[in-house]
């Protein structure tokens, strides 16, 4: 799957429309279902997998590149809290739902809501997306532009200085030409010089060579290598301390993935007062939570109140982490297109970005259980929390120094940068 997120993000950047992209991923997914329903050997269930992965990759990349072209960077961190919030219903739903379909209709009416779905995908991603993306404009201010007289009057007490002003222009016309001439001929530069479209090699490593950028997808893979961890040793370890059941094990877990409910809220929070401050904030609860959970042993009193708890701050801190990332991530993209206008290109990166945004995530879920069940069996629990507090402290001061950037872009970039021009 990690290979398809950069290779549909490619894709999606070079692609002067979402759809066909979609519809390919529409296909996959309605294709591995129907093996899944249907097939019955290794080989077939197989193909379905890699049918299912493939079309994940479409939706993590292309989806999420379509949500930032609808919403821009100012809605970004509110709309990744809504995608959050439906990938966690999801999760706590789906295997509920089928249990339910499986031990009263048996096992291929388990697979009649999920083409239902499809259906209404097809539907609804039509109605979306209906025109093909246009050619991203620099976002500069041209010189030519500034010495053009406004062809329209908003009101009479704008006459006197529209004509005076009009005049003007046309008196010191020779002189306009001069000082361009002259600045042509490298006497002297340009106050505010054009800016040019440029290549500046492959985007990908343009968006890691930015440290806003990588900050973002690395905190990203380690505080989603935190929650998959949990899902490697968690229930072990409860059932081998404390001799919980299955029931107690999946409560913690319940407990671990609400707070994802409330994303939206914490999306708009970021929205609002910039990535900085929900990230510094989520990532101190973390790491307290994560060298808390040392104490944990066997002996201790209430055991499940006080997992209980710490898994609640885990959620929440979560649910603070990942929207504040995405949008971090957004504007990194954003910072580097000012900077240096055209250097993407006409469309951009913002499906590569969110392609290698969602490896962050692929790779911290993978990562996440083995090193977690490693040093817990080798070490021990106690070892395991102080080594995720540890990393969890390098991120927090990684995210002190460059998260936010210097003030050049943040949470007001887009609405900043429209009133510039």
């Amino acid at each position: 799957m990690l290979e398809n997120l950069v290779l549909f993000g490619w894709i999606g950047d070079r692609s002067p429309s979402r759809r066909t992209p979609f519809i390919l991923g529409l296909v996959s997914l309605g294709t591995s279902t129907l093996c899944f329903a249907l097939g019955s050997t290794i080989p077939v269930l197989l193909i379905a997998r890699l049918l299912q992965g493939l079309s994940s990759a479409i939706v993590f990349t292309i989806g999420n590149a379509l949500v930032l072209d609808v919403v821009g960077l100012d809605g970004i961190g509110k709309a990744s809290g809504y995608t959050s919030m439906s990938i966690t219903m999801g999760i706590l739903s789906g295997p509920v739902a089928g249990g339910f379909i499986y031990d009263h209709a048996g096992y291929f009416a388990v697979f009649i809501p999920a083409f239902v779905l499809i259906v209404i995908d097809i539907v609804l991603r039509f109605m979306i997306i209906i025109e093909k993306r246009v050619p991203e404009v620099p976002t500069s201010v041209d010189s030519s532009k500034l010495t053009t007289p406004p062809t329209e009057v908003i009101d009479d007490s704008d006459t006197t200085h529209e004509i005076g002003r009009t005049q003007a222009d046309k008196s010191g016309q020779s002189t306009s030409v001069d000082s361009h001439e002259s600045s042509c001929n490298g006497e002297e530069e340009p106050l505010l010089p054009k800016a040019r479209a440029r290549s500046g090699g492959p985007k990908i490593l343009i968006l890691l060579s930015s440290a806003r950028f990588l900050v973002a997808i690395v905190c990203l893979a380690m505080v989603n290598s935190f929650t998959t961890g949990f899902d490697g040793v968690l229930a072990v370890y409860v059932h081998d301390t404390f001799d919980f059941n299955a029931t107690n094990s999946a409560c913690l877990f319940l407990i671990l993935a609400l707070p994802a409910l409330l994303s939206p809220i914490s999306g708009a929070f970021t929205d609002v007062f910039g990535t900085k401050l929900p990230a510094i904030g989520g990532l101190l609860l973390l790491t307290t939570t994560l060298f808390l959970l040392r104490l944990i042993q066997r002996g201790i009193a209430s055991p499940f109140v006080k997992l209980g708890v710490m898994m609640l701050c885990t959620g929440i801190s979560v649910t603070l982490l990942n929207p504040a990332f995405i949008k971090e991530s957004a504007a990194a993209v954003r910072e580097i297109e000012l900077e240096s206008p055209g250097i993407f290109g006409p469309y951009g990166a913002k499906a590569q970005s969110y392609g290698l945004l969602s490896c962050a995530f692929a790779g911290g879920s993978m990562v996440g259980p083995l090193y977690a069940g490693f040093i817990r069996g080798r070490f021990g629990w106690s070892m395991m929390s102080l080594v995720m507090g540890i990393l969890s402290s390098i991120l927090l001061i990684l995210t002190v120094l460059i998260t936010g950037g210097h003030g050049t872009l943040d949470t007001r970039t887009e609405s900043g940068s429209r009133e510039n021009v």
